[in-house]
């Protein structure tokens, strides 16, 4: 499942007159230079090393201002990659990446995703392209509100082994592009060492195994929140105008698989990130050997 956040959420397709072509490149050319100095610096994430597993990380801390202007707003970025050593796994890295741990996600159509580095730094290029493009327009029609086109952008990956031969991929990504609030999401990857692979919902579960599922979901959720059932639990805005459904984005514990939801995917904002954890046991008859 792919996520489209940032630009998605606010892009406004303006007309080219709120821009001479002059002061378009003078702007791609800002943004070019502030780009390639500010990638560098020390880096903060920890190597980890899981006993199945050998990990590097790539990190970027960027600032792009929109304009050369002191009070010019500005597009921050910190990205905390980690992507796997060992021989092999060129693959699942590509996985990593393309699959929605970056939002927008601007590298599933690039070849540069196999690179972690080239990777962070092709989608840094894109996300300012963007923000040129999105904001440059808006902010030239309403320039005594600059603080109002700042953007930030906060993607900070780990890794943990959470069984034999299973390593858990955790992006935690937080994106605020005015408005009110930002919005934090929660992406997991489970990476099955031995064949190489991201498991899928198919991969642990009996076929025909969703509607149970969804009502395993609804049932825990009901449980959580103290309610007595469905209805119950739309009445605090679970689920309204959709059918339950267990996510795809699910972490594997030991002894449990916890589904994780998104901010606002099947409940408002205030809510938050929704972790619904169901134990093995309750999963019987669904799950495989």
């Amino acid at each position: 499942m792919r996520i489209f956040l940032p630009f998605s959420l606010v892009s406004i397709n303006f007309a080219a007159e709120f821009m001479s072509m002059r002061m378009k490149k003078h702007l791609i050319l800002l943004l070019s230079v502030l780009l390639f100095c500010a990638c560098g610096g020390k880096k903060e994430g920890q190597i980890v090393d899981s006993s199945d597993l050998h990990w590097d990380v790539v990190e970027r801390n960027t600032t792009l201002q929109l304009t050369s202007a002191a009070n010019s707003p500005k597009a921050e970025l910190h990205l905390i990659i980690y992507y796997i050593k060992d021989k092999g796994f060129e693959g699942v890295n590509d996985s990593l990446l393309l699959d929605g741990v970056l939002t927008p996600d601007y590298l599933w159509q690039n070849d540069s995703a196999a690179n972690a580095a080239k990777a962070a730094d092709t989608y840094i290029r894109l996300f300012a392209e963007d923000y040129q493009r999105d904001y440059g327009a808006m902010y030239r029609s309403d320039m005594s509100h600059a603080s109002s086109y700042n953007v930030q952008f906060t993607c900070k990956t780990s890794v943990r082994q959470s069984r034999d031969h299973i390593v858990n991929y955790l992006a935690e990504t937080f994106y605020f592009g005015g408005g009110q609030h930002g919005v934090e999401q929660l992406r997991v990857k489970n990476i099955d060492t031995q064949k190489r692979h991201i498991l899928q919902l198919a991969d642990l579960f009996v076929p025909g195994f969703e509607d149970r599922l969804a009502d395993l979901v609804v049932e825990q959720l009901c449980h959580d929140r103290n309610v007595k059932n469905l209805e119950e639990l739309q009445g605090k805005g679970f689920f309204v105008g959709m059918e339950p459904y267990a996510t795809d984005n699910f972490l594997v514990g030991r002894n449990n698989i916890t589904f994780i939801y998104g901010d606002s995917e099947i409940a408002p904002h205030e809510e938050g990130i929704i972790q619904v954890e169901l134990k093995n046991s309750s999963l019987k008859g669904i799950l495989k050997k």
